[in-house]
């Protein structure tokens, strides 16, 4: 299973969710569209049908067949030659079209109205398609009511009554609640991390393995090599990997799970094995610095581990023992390649009615409210995922809302909160830096994570010279910010925090 979407395809699960309404086969549906053939698979994070067809000039039926067989996140889809999809019901179908000859089409399935908006922002942002509605989603009860992400927090919590005191103040066990946080070594993230948090990163849902090993496997004897993999293991269990990868998770593990059989790396697909061996890069999907991750490190190899040469090692042999070389994953593009790409994106000139104007009044065109914005210095990065992504240098105002807070609708003033939100930089509380008349700036709106609404280079209007107002808010708001300082440096860690189950 090639993991080239993997992270995409779950950021964009929490938004495309299936649910139990009921919406008739009479109800809207777009046109068939006949191809070359067709993949109809589940997605894996959802269990929602999905089902692709192939347009292009380019396919043949050999790399339909293939793209069919390796490029689906959780199992190998089934293709049929000349055939055409027609699921019902559906949110709607997404077109795609290609230089290279490669353009696809693919319906999502579901009739939950509450994943209209995220089923189109994943179509045209991440596919650069077009989405056209269909079933609930053209019937006007969609709202929006997807998986909100919860932005990464710190907790700290005293020790179990039976484990040592921990290394944090007063002798607290401190956790970082993200998919790529860890807490000490030697204990259970899911005694002192959130795992529903972390399926908030990553949505969780059953996949069953590739294979399972045999009864006789000569590994079962040879102490050497279990000594190894329970050092492996443990190492898991103290990261948010083990919220989906273990048979203690609410459906069962997501294809391997550390606590499901012994011999669980044999649960695991080549490519897997390979980027765990360091082979395919995954650092887009981004990485504490190991001393604010209780050691843990994940930059050598995309399995957390405080000694990650050891841990490399033993994914090496792996891959030895399996017979595959570097070559046989030299094809691999890095993981969460498509959230790169929305980093390095070049941004246009804004259009009419997007960017700041002379009053600091922002602005985007498309029809959705807002939880992140960014004003950026020109020639900044894109904002990307936490914990190391989403701030770039260059940042001169952000405001976020928490997971629970309202969104803001375009319209807001630059320097002026928006009710519910929070300033995340300046990160002192002071008022960000008036914005200079003919000098060119990003603008950078998000939906929700990874999801851009509104992004584009604007460059700042002279001022009305017969007002007075400044374009960084008035001396009132400076005071207000300022004041306001240190609450909102504690709320930067605190903001998404939610309460205890």
């Amino acid at each position: 299973m090639p993991l080239r979407c993997a992270y995409t395809f779950a950021v964009l699960s929490m938004l495309v969710a299936c649910g139990d309404k009921d919406v008739g086969a009479d109800s809207a549906q777009p046109e068939p569209v006949s191809g070359l053939g067709t993949c109809e698979y589940r997605n894996a994070f959802t269990s929602a049908p999905e089902c692709k067809d192939y347009t292009g000039d380019a396919w043949t039926l050999e790399s339909a067949a293939q793209d069919c067989e390796t490029g689906i996140v959780g199992g190998a889809g089934t293709f049929t030659e000349d055939g055409i999809c027609d699921l019902n019901p559906i949110l709607g179908v997404c077109t795609t079209s290609s230089d290279e000859g490669l353009e696809y089409s693919y319906q999502l399935g579901g009739d939950d109205a509450s994943g209209c908006s995220g089923a189109e922002l994943a179509c045209t942002t991440f596919a650069g398609g077009v989405f056209e509605e269909a079933g609930v989603c053209m019937s006007g009860e969609a709202e929006d009511g997807h998986t909100v992400f919860i932005w990464p927090y710190e907790t700290c919590e005293q020790p179990l009554e039976d484990e040592p005191e921990g290394e944090g103040p007063d002798g607290d066990v401190c956790t970082w609640n993200l998919i790529s946080g860890c807490t000490e070594e030697g204990r259970d993230f899911r005694d002192y991390g959130s795992c529903d948090v972390v399926f908030t990163n990553r949505p969780y849902y059953s996949v069953d393995p590739y294979g399972n090993a045999a009864d006789d496997d000569p590994r079962l004897s040879d102490d050497a090599y279990l000594e190894e993999l329970s050092w492996v293991t443990e190492q898991v269990k103290s990261c948010a990997c083990v919220c989906c990868h273990s048979s203690a998770a609410a459906d069962g593990p997501a294809i391997w799970g550390v606590e499901d059989e012994v011999l669980w790396p044999e649960q695991m697909s080549d490519t897997a094995v390979g980027m765990f061996a360091g082979y395919i890069d995954s650092s887009a999907l981004g990485a504490f610095p190991p001393e604010e991750n209780n050691g843990f490190d994940r930059e050598q190899t995309a399995m957390p581990s405080t000694d990650p040469e050891r841990m490399v090692a033993f994914w090496l042999d792996e891959m030895d023992r399996r017979g595959l070389s570097p070559d046989d994953l030299a094809d691999e593009p890095p993981v969460g390649q498509d959230i790169l790409e929305q980093v390095y994106y070049d941004l246009p000139d804004c259009g009419s009615g997007e960017g700041v104007d002379a009053e600091g009044i922002i602005r985007w065109t498309d029809d959705f409210d807002a939880r992140y914005a960014y004003i950026l210095e020109e020639g900044s990065d894109n904002p990307g995922i936490p914990p190391n992504f989403d701030m770039p240098e260059g940042v001169i105002w952000r405001v976020d809302v928490p997971h629970d807070g309202q969104p803001f609708s375009s319209g807001i003033t630059y320097g002026k909160l928006p009710e519910t939100s929070f300033q995340v930089f300046p990160d002192d509380g002071s008022a960000p830096p008036e914005l200079v008349p003919g000098k060119r700036y990003h603008l950078y709106v998000l939906y929700d994570l990874v999801l851009p609404i509104g992004r584009c280079v604007f460059e700042m209007p002279e001022a009305e010279s017969n007002d007075g107002c400044s374009t960084a808010g008035s001396p009132v708001d400076s005071v207000w910010l300022l004041l306001a300082g240190g609450l909102l440096m504690r709320r930067r860690r605190e903001r998404a925090a939610p309460e205890a189950p």
